[in-house]
């Protein structure tokens, strides 16, 4: 078996190296989603601890976090609040049900889903550097996220030919 360090896992995240060190030194670690066996290279510094290198050089600091989840917060809730208020005021008065308006209620259920399933998991794992929703939901997350750019971009393709 070949061994490898940590510079040379490079599909393997930053929380996995890391437990994969505090297990011990050269401690094997079999990762189920693509069946490899790794063997860690572990160094210690002067005072015993374990150490991995340099810090991630992409982790945003605490404040540039906080900014980003203002901004994506704001996003967030203007984008769910607006378009679940397009749903219901077509769908509550019986004279806005026109074609033109049903096209519109199609665009803002397809905005809603994205805000509301893909754009809040998305920044978090961009946060985080981490996905935390399984493996499951990172698959419904994409394909919520396709699902809506074609319902967005066929509707409005149906829009143009109804005009």
């Amino acid at each position: 078996m070949e061994l490898l360090d940590y510079e040379t896992t490079w599909n393997m995240s930053t929380i996995q190296v890391r437990d994969m060190a505090q297990n011990g030194t050269g401690q094997e670690y079999e990762d189920p989603t693509i069946n490899l066996v790794y063997t860690m290279l572990n160094s210690t510094n002067s005072t015993g601890n374990v150490t991995l290198g340099e810090e991630n050089k992409y982790q945003l600091p605490w404040w540039h976090q906080l900014i980003w989840s203002v901004f994506f917060g704001g996003m967030v809730v203007v984008a769910t609040g607006g378009n679940l208020i397009v749903i219901w005021i077509v769908l509550a008065d019986r004279r806005m049900r026109t074609v033109t308006n049903i096209f519109l209620v199609n665009l803002s259920v397809a905005d809603a889903m994205v805000s509301t399933l893909n754009v809040v998991f998305n920044f978090t794992y961009m946060l985080n550097l981490h996905w935390r929703f399984g493996r499951i939901y990172c698959k419904i997350s994409q394909f919520v996220s396709i699902l809506s750019i074609c319902a967005s971009v066929f509707t409005l393709m149906a829009i143009s030919f109804d005009r």
